[in-house]
């Protein structure tokens, strides 16, 4: 009588997500800001925290808030590698929803820029072992990593076109006064400055801290263009 063989418990799931965003770039926002994910995908990922270690470090301990099959869930999870040269890190997930029905769980994430041209491929990882053969395979999970991968991805080009459209604009005014005694006009007592150029500048309150400190908040009323008076509200 022949036997029949059971379904293994084990199971592997991979999938690929082409994006326009460098390999690099990618591979910062998984190891080195993974608490920005939520930024760039609010709709999947609620938060991610940082519990022990560093981020990005092999043996750190992260915390993840998120939103799978439309219910909220968490996952604390093990960076078990990091390798920058390949753009790669691997997760191990240790307490959550996901250990419900999970022996073990490994995320591994690779990035590698496309041949011949700009971008790069995200290849995922999924290993794990099922508590019984009732569970299904994490195929939508797998579904969605691809969608926050490409969230990501608009995030990191939006993000680009800033810096893009981000311009300086710079002059030199020669005056006969000190350097210390006109920073201090700014840093000091920008509450003066009205005083020397009253049609200008009509008046600078300290709304938080102290003058010429670093993230104290200034408040700004002053004259430009044709439309008069308008306020601006600055942070030293």
């Amino acid at each position: 009588m022949a036997k029949t063989e059971a379904p293994s418990l084990v199971g592997k799931l991979e999938t690929e997500v082409e994006i326009k965003a460098s390999a690099g770039q990618f591979h910062h926002m998984f190891a080195g800001k993974p608490h920005h994910v939520s930024k760039a995908s609010p709709g999947n990922i609620q938060s991610c925290d940082l519990h022990e270690g560093d981020w990005g470090t092999v043996g750190s301990i992260v915390f993840w808030n998120y939103v799978h099959d439309g219910e909220a869930k968490v996952a604390k999870e093990r960076i078990e590698a990091v390798e920058p040269e390949k753009n790669l890190i691997t997760f191990r997930v240790i307490e959550g929803d996901l250990m419900k029905e999970y022996k073990s769980f490994l995320i591994t994430i690779q990035v590698t820029p496309k041949h011949g041209g700009p971008g790069s491929i995200v290849h995922w990882h999924l290993e794990y072992e099922k508590i019984s053969d009732e569970v299904a395979h994490p195929e939508t999970l797998l579904q969605f990593c691809v969608e926050v991968s490409q969230e990501i991805d608009e995030h990191l080009l939006s993000e680009e076109e800033e810096v893009k459209t981000t311009e300086t604009l710079e002059t030199e005014v020669e005056i006969k006064a000190s350097a210390e005694k006109f920073h201090h006009m700014f840093a000091g007592k920008p509450h003066h400055v009205s005083k020397a150029t009253p049609g200008n500048i009509q008046s600078c309150d300290l709304h938080e801290g102290d003058w010429g400190t670093v993230g104290s908040i200034v408040f700004w009323n002053y004259v430009h263009g044709k439309w008069g008076g308008k306020g601006g509200k600055g942070e030293d």
